[in-house]
């Protein structure tokens, strides 16, 4: 039985550009939370979150269609796909590309890849009154996916420099760094500084609408034949197979 909580609602984003006609399902599997969600034409937003380790496959499915239920909506209605494409766990990235990429191809509607730092970026500055962070997950083998984040003048992450995978050791905590968001901040990390730290905060798909909209009003969107994973690791990023 999947642990943690779970949620369906109905709520009007904060400063989300309205987009007529635009209906996105949004889904993230890459860490242990599994979420889904749907941003409506209305701007209304309906998810799902769990935490639910080693359960994705099963339960993903089920999410979408309690947000698809919840929203009024059914799949033809929906216009764009968005989902985490990693760094991530292994098995989970796959998940939601190899999920996406059906919906995609079924539906005959672009998808619109976004990092697992940005998203979890986005959760941060969604609930956090900060502009500046450093997010980190544990990506096991003693190494760290990492990257730092600034908020833009609308609430969107946007990332400073370049997402990275090293060891605690060789990460440098700015000194503009206002908090530490992620599983990845280890008490070596941790001891590098003293800003405020949640390493509880897990990726959530209802925070990925800023991030999906600014990728659909940049043309960002991809054919669902040609969706990449990014694994980070030695700079892998591999095309999704169905």
């Amino acid at each position: 039985m999947a642990q943690g909580k779970a949620a369906k609602e109905l709520a009007s984003p904060q400063s989300l550009t309205y987009h007529t006609g635009v209906n996105i399902l949004a889904f993230d599997t890459s860490t242990e939370a599994c979420s889904a969600a749907l941003l409506r034409h209305d701007s209304a937003i309906f998810s799902e979150f769990e935490i639910a380790p080693r359960q994705h496959q099963g339960r993903l499915p089920q999410l979408v269609d309690k947000v698809l239920d919840a929203s009024g909506l059914v799949k033809t209605d929906i216009t764009h796909c968005a989902f985490t494409n990693g760094p991530g766990a292994f098995t989970g990235i796959r998940i939601a590309a190899a999920r996406a990429q059906g919906i995609g191809i079924a539906l005959d509607i672009p998808l619109l890849p976004i990092s697992t730092l940005a998203l979890l970026a986005q959760t941060a500055f969604d609930s956090m009154p900060c502009n500046k962070i450093l997010v980190a997950l544990d990506a096991r083998m003693n190494e760290i996916y990492w990257a730092v984040y600034g908020r833009t003048m609308d609430g969107c992450a946007s990332l400073n420099g370049i997402e990275q995978l090293n060891a605690a050791c060789d990460i440098e905590v700015e000194a503009d760094i206002e908090a530490g968001v992620g599983h990845g901040w280890i008490e070596e990390l941790r001891m590098k500084t003293d800003i405020s730290v949640n390493p509880n905060l897990l990726p959530d798909a209802r925070s990925m609408f800023k991030l999906a909209l600014a990728a659909v009003d940049t043309n960002a969107a991809v054919d669902a034949a040609e969706i990449s994973i990014n694994y980070l690791r030695n700079q892998v990023a591999e095309k999704a197979r169905r």
